[in-house]
This record gives C-alpha cells, sequence and structure tokens, in this order.
C-alpha cells in the first residue's frame, strides 16, 4: 500500500464504520428529511414529523440544529445533527434523504420566489407526503414548563422586531415607535405585557422585558401561558401557533397572510398595487403597505382577539 492510497483507505473505512454504527443505532428510516434553515424553518419540521407520523411511521429522521423543539412529541423522532453524511447513508440503506425548503431566494432582485401554497404545505409535499396535512406546527410543553411560566399567565407576549433573525428582512418590520405607543396606550387600559424575542431587539418600555433572557421552549412556555401574542412573521409567530396561543400579526403587504400564516390569527395586511411583492428589504415605495398600518388598527385588533374565549385554536388543513 502506498502513501498515498492508505488515507483514503483509512478514511473509507471509518466512514463504513461510522455507517454501521448509525444503522445500529437508529435503525432503518422509513422516510428521512431536514431543513437547517433559520429557527422558525426549524420548528416547521415538526408539521411533516406529526404528519408521517399519523400515517404509520415508526422510524423517522429528522436531521435538525435544535433538538428542543422535538422534545416531548407523542413519538420520538431519531433527532440527528447537522453531517452530510446522513443524506448519504440513507442513500446507501435504500431510502431518500428529502431536504426540505419552501422556496427560491434571487440575490439580483432580492426576491423570494412566490409560493404556489401554503408554506407548511409546500415542506410536507417536498416530505414525500400526499393527501390531507394539517397547516401548523407541533410543541409540546411537560406541565413542569407550564408552570414555570405562571406568572405570565394573562398577559400580552409582544416582539418589537425581526432584525435579529437569521434572515432579516425589513420589509416585515413595522415602525418601532408604533410599538412602543401602541404598548403604552394599551397598558393604560388595563393590559400586561412581555416582550420576547433576543438581546438584540430594540427595548420596549412600559412591559416586562424577557429579551434574550429565555430558551426557546421557556419562551414557549411565556407564549402558552399568555392571553394573546402581538408581532411580526417569523419564528415567534410560528412558535405561538405551535402552543395554541392566539396572534395579532402585523404583515404589511410583502407576503400573504393565507400562503405563510394562520386562519386563526388576526392578521392584518395590506394589498397596495405592489403586493405582495417577496422583497425581503429593497422596496420602491417607501414601504406603503407597513406604513399604513396605525396603532389604532392594530389596538382594534388586540381588543377583538382579548374579546376571543382562550381555546385551542381553529386549524386549517390543505390536501397535497
Amino acid at each position: 500500500m502506498t502513501r498515498s492510497t492508505a488515507p483514503t483507505w483509512i478514511a473509507w473505512t471509518r466512514l463504513r464504520l461510522w455507517g454501521a454504527t448509525e444503522w445500529a443505532r437508529h435503525g432503518r428510516p422509513e422516510v428521512a428529511f431536514g431543513f437547517l434553515g433559520s429557527l422558525g424553518d426549524e420548528l416547521l419540521c415538526t408539521a411533516p414529523l406529526i404528519e408521517w407520523q399519523r400515517r404509520g411511521a415508526r422510524n423517522v429522521w429528522v436531521m435538525t440544529r435544535h433538538r428542543e423543539f422535538f422534545h416531548g412529541l407523542t413519538r420520538p423522532a431519531a433527532l440527528l445533527p447537522e453531517d452530510a453524511r446522513y443524506p448519504a447513508l440513507c442513500r446507501a440503506l435504500g431510502r431518500p434523504f428529502h431536504l426540505l425548503s419552501y422556496s427560491d431566494y434571487d440575490e439580483r432582485t432580492d426576491r423570494d420566489a412566490r409560493l404556489g401554497r401554503h408554506l407548511i404545505a409546500e415542506m410536507c409535499a417536498r416530505a414525500g407526503l400526499n393527501g390531507s396535512i394539517q397547516l401548523r406546527p407541533h410543541l409540546r410543553l411537560a406541565p413542569q414548563e407550564i408552570a414555570a411560566a405562571g406568572v405570565h399567565a394573562g398577559c400580552v407576549a409582544v416582539q418589537s422586531s425581526v432584525g435579529a433573525a437569521r434572515l432579516p428582512m425589513a420589509n416585515k418590520q413595522w415602525p418601532l415607535e408604533r410599538f412602543q405607543r401602541l404598548v403604552e396606550d394599551s397598558v393604560r387600559r388595563g393590559l400586561r405585557f412581555v416582550q420576547i424575542g433576543s438581546a438584540g431587539d430594540p427595548p420596549l418600555t412600559g412591559v416586562m422585558d424577557l429579551r434574550g433572557r429565555t430558551s426557546l421552549r421557556e419562551a414557549a412556555a411565556v407564549l402558552h401561558q399568555a392571553r394573546l401574542f402581538v408581532g411580526l412573521t417569523g419564528f415567534l409567530m410560528h412558535l405561538a401557533r405551535a402552543v395554541d396561543c392566539p396572534a395579532v400579526i402585523i404583515y404589511g403587504g410583502r407576503e400573504p397572510p393565507e400562503l405563510t400564516g394562520y386562519i386563526c390569527n388576526i392578521n392584518i395586511a395590506n394589498r397596495p398595487a405592489c403586493a405582495p411583492c417577496w422583497q425581503r428589504n429593497r422596496c420602491e415605495f417607501h414601504r406603503i403597505c407597513l406604513e399604513a398600518i396605525t396603532v389604532q388598527e392594530v389596538a382594534a385588533a388586540i381588543e377583538n382577539a382579548l374579546a376571543r374565549p382562550r381555546e385551542p385554536l381553529a386549524v386549517e388543513e390543505a390536501v397535497l
């Protein structure tokens, strides 16, 4: 054996040993997928997992950076770390690995491709599913997690920004000063607010500040206890839906809520001639879709949402 072939042979042997070990540990998957995108994308992977399990799949592999989203679900899945060897192992075991997504981005135009159906439906289709599916993510909290957030029962959870997201988008951002006026006006009417989100989000006054002070599951527990969530399109919107927290979501016009949101929420969207633009940060029209949304409009939506009983939220379905 020459020196040049020795490293190749050793690497090949190690790869085979690794594959045999992982096969022995997890078994042969019935289905395998992963997204490895933003926090919201990772959470949405719980939707195809639950749908596959409802169809009787007993061995589902999910590649994820955030295992905590999947803890406590009815049936466990094989949660895999980010590792390019797993898709190759799936193929060697006679199973495809589904790399999930729901849209493509054109950097030249700063535009996401328009969705043809709800993003969860698109993800489920790419995960190999067909038939009827529920358009919602899932997260199961333990009783002790819920109890630990009991101090926030009945409050309104609010976020101020999506600027700290993995892919921040200025065309999702309602003006910060309007969030502040909304909180001030609502506090005068007796509402309690707790601000959740990233440590880098702009702070709001008159709220209990939990920015950057909660784990992902602790934030979910706060939403579970909250009376309402008020925020923007993104991870926290999906997290609120996962724990059945009603929400008022400020959409503007970048994307239509029927393709990325939930029918159980009050979605405040505008449809000027330029909408939906699907652009992330550029805007030739001074973000008129967001600028036109007033504090009074959002406050009225909050009152409307609070007038509804706090109960399990309506679930929309789609057929693939």
